[in-house]
């Protein structure tokens, strides 16, 4: 396991007071912790190098450019969350990216990771299933958030990175199929590379945006990056492994079990509804 904790390095998210997994090449990492309320002993991404400050508004992205800027000796990164993992153990049926897992079960049965050596003769990088929506991201970004920040992402895409527009325009308006929550593992190098690209981006949007009063919406780099990951990846044309996901949430009365129904119902129906559905 020596080899697995040298070589690898994978931030697990964490802004409370609550589980965590903390093995062999996993990093608990506090985000937002320069203006947090409360200590939670663990890593925090305030050292060094860092935007901790900015976490209302950039999401897990604190830890992420933690990682990039202060943890140069690990082979393969990644990120994770404290409620959030990939599920390289199993399979899920139909369009579900996700499966919900009590504490209990995760504990006893917590994240595993596969040879990464071996994956990556494979795989370019490791990206949580894809969620199939009904229509497309640009549709999906401008109902659930806010259309002017989504045109001045393209704006910032099309002045900085001209050579993305293509890829820019076709993951955000000719497909319905999205990645989520900015995880990932993948080689040093590329990871290095992505982060530059990305934060370049962002920072530039940044100064012309508009934070919105509304913390949901403020959270607004969060939600293009997750965007920009998928322009990125597809953009160069990288093989992907795509993993589900496992969401940790309490188990009362049979709720992760209800969840679950839930979710495959839900998918059920947006694929019926998709204009994408035979594409």
């Amino acid at each position: 396991m020596d080899d697995v904790r040298e070589n690898v390095s994978i931030i697990v998210c964490c802004h409370k007071d609550d589980y965590y997994y903390s093995g062999p090449g996993f990093i608990p990492v506090q985000v937002g912790k320069a203006i947090a309320k409360t200590d939670l002993d663990i890593q925090g991404d305030d050292e060094g190098d860092n935007i901790s400050a900015k976490n209302p508004n950039y999401c897990e992205l604190t830890a992420h450019y933690w990682l990039w800027k202060n943890n140069r000796a690990s082979k393969y990164v990644g990120l994770n969350h404290y409620r959030r993992y990939f599920d390289f153990n199993h399979k899920l049926p139909f369009g579900l990216f996700f499966r919900n897992v009590s504490k209990k079960e995760i504990e006893k049965n917590p994240p595993t990771l596969p040879d990464l050596d071996r994956l990556f003769e494979k795989y370019d990088i490791v990206l949580s299933k894809p969620n199939i929506y009904p229509y497309s991201l640009f549709q999906d970004y401008c109902m659930a958030h806010i259309f002017d920040d989504f045109q001045i992402l393209e704006m910032t895409v099309k002045k900085m990175y001209p050579d993305y527009m293509d890829s820019f325009s076709h993951i955000m308006r000719k497909n319905n199929r999205l990645s989520h929550y900015n995880m990932f593992i993948m080689q040093r190098d590329r990871f290095n590379d992505y982060s530059e690209w990305l934060f370049n981006i962002l920072f530039e949007v940044e100064k012309y945006v508009k934070i919105s009063a509304y913390p949901f919406q403020a959270r607004v780099f969060g939600y293009m990056s997750e965007r920009l990951l998928n322009v990125y990846v597809y953009h160069h044309r990288f093989r992907v492994k795509y993993v589900p996901v496992m969401k940790v949430c309490e188990d009362i009365d049979g709720s992760v079990l209800r969840c679950t129904i839930s979710a495959f119902r839900n998918k059920i129906t947006a694929w019926m509804l998709s204009g994408y559905a035979n594409s």
